[in-house]
């Protein structure tokens, strides 16, 4: 079995992940288009709907993965582990994504409107009681959280790294964010992509991702059935008071910045053992010579204050670059792998996207 897939591979299972799930959607709406019924407000198909577009991603990841002979546990890190810290950080990591993101895709919705853009948005119950809402967490925090995942991160995400680790976690954002085809939501579908790969990529476990994916779900949920008060205020600022946005975005930044970092100090086993690596350039290529040493553990602050610093030096960059890698297990495969397949997806994709777009719009 193959523990390693290639970035025009990830690609196909992207596309077929999508065509798979848009042909279950379409055999439901035939099998429904007699059926009118609602579940407290939002139509049978709707339900349905959610349901079934995570059945087909997890249908095309093991069905794919089996015909092509790839271990799909071991590239897609399903045996991976977090320890409790890890697990304690991971809500918070969410909850600062939507400090960042919000107001940005707040600024966008609001582009859209005065562009004229009036496509539906996501469809939501009227949460009239407590089922309804647990109901909702399991069609559509819990199943996406775990469909999702598996299928972006889990085998999308991986086999795009191969080529390089940012290329990989930027791009799968991308895909991410313009499967939805829902205009008004891209830019924080983009934004919590890239943030799902990165938390993947520091554990090398595709829980991390699947607990912030849901996490971030709930709190839509939540606020939109017991709280829709402070979304609007929240909406509100981010309209119309750019000096609030602004200042969200940037403390966001900064916090998120802090919590991978100390999400990523605790799962180092390498620090816990008091193992230093350092990364050099020499002749076009990077060695990087790891030493075990007898030190104190680094003080959280100055190790942050280390880690905000390093993300302005070429050789701090690297490192990060390799710690990823490394964490990740990513086999490098570089830039000479074909790469054609990628831009037929994204160009595919974002057809798919425009197309969205144009019904908005009309």
């Amino acid at each position: 079995m193959r523990r390693t897939i290639g970035a025009s591979e990830s690609s196909s299972i992207y596309l077929l992940g999508i065509c798979v799930g848009s042909l279950l959607s379409l055999f439901l709406s035939l099998a429904l288009r007699n059926v009118s019924a609602t579940l407290d407000g939002m139509s049978v198909y709707s339900w349905c709907g959610y349901a079934i577009m995570q059945v087909g991603f997890i249908a095309t990841v093991f069905v794919y993965t089996r015909v092509r002979k790839v271990d799909v546990v071991c590239v897609a890190k399903i045996k991976g582990k977090l320890n409790p810290v890890q697990i304690v950080i991971l809500p918070f990591i969410a909850i600062a994504t939507i400090l960042v993101f919000l107001p940005l895709a707040n600024a966008w919705s609001a582009f859209l409107g005065i562009i004229g853009y009036h496509g539906a948005g996501v469809s939501m119950p009227s949460f009239s009681n407590i089922g309804i809402y647990f109901l909702a967490i399991f069609v559509m925090a819990i199943m996406p959280a775990i469909g999702e995942e598996l299928f972006m991160r889990g085998t999308v995400f991986p086999g795009l790294a191969t080529r390089n680790i940012w290329f990989g976690v930027l791009m799968s954002g991308l895909f991410f964010s313009l499967m939805h085809a829902n205009p008004v939501q891209t830019v924080h579908q983009f934004g919590l992509g890239i943030v799902l790969a990165l938390v993947v990529a520091l554990s090398g476990s595709i829980w991390a991702s699947v607990i912030v994916h849901f996490i971030n779900n709930l709190i839509s949920l939540t606020l939109t059935a017991y709280l829709p008060q402070v979304d609007a205020i929240y909406v509100k600022l981010g309209y119309f008071n750019w000096l609030t946005g602004a200042a969200s975005v940037i403390v966001g930044i900064v916090l998120l910045v802090c919590l991978l970092y100390l999400f990523y100090r605790a799962g180092d086993k390498r620090q816990r053992a008091g193992e230093v690596s350092n990364v050099y350039e020499e002749d076009g290529f990077t060695i990087v010579a790891t030493a075990n040493v007898t030190t104190k553990s680094e003080n959280v602050f100055k190790g942050i204050f280390r880690f905000f610093k390093s993300l302005f030096t070429k050789q701090g960059r690297k490192r990060i670059q390799y710690e990823l890698e490394e964490r990740n297990e990513v086999e490098y495969l570089g830039k000479n792998q074909h790469m054609s397949g990628v831009w037929i997806a994204l160009a595919l994709v974002c057809i798919y996207w425009v197309y969205a777009f144009i019904v908005g719009m009309v």
